[in-house]
């Protein structure tokens, strides 16, 4: 039977613990893979017209890198609720 991603992969990621889930998933890749995006659609708008990136720019990892930490906590615990839901914990201490 074909293991889900949550039986396969959130065991390995569990074991590292939420603090490094919520930084290196939430903050350092969520916001800031959203924060590059944003930059870069802002200045690609920049193009089309006038903008004042000089006081825009510093406020897009401001912003964005706190969402991607809350984005990670919630995945964090979005993902531990169905793991116990589905009783996949069980099987892990079952072993």
């Amino acid at each position: 039977m074909r293991q889900s991603w949550l039986q396969r992969r959130w065991p390995v990621l569990r074991a590292r613990g939420r603090v490094h889930f919520v930084l290196v998933y939430g903050l350092l890749l969520v916001g800031g893979l959203m924060s590059v995006g944003i930059a870069l659609l802002l200045l690609l708008a920049a193009r089309q017209q006038p903008l004042h990136l000089g006081a825009v720019l510093p406020l897009v990892p401001l912003l964005c890198l706190p969402a991607g930490a809350l984005w990670g906590l919630l995945a964090w615990h979005w993902n531990e609720y169905l793991f116990r839901k589905l009783g996949f914990d069980r099987d892990i201490s079952s072993r």
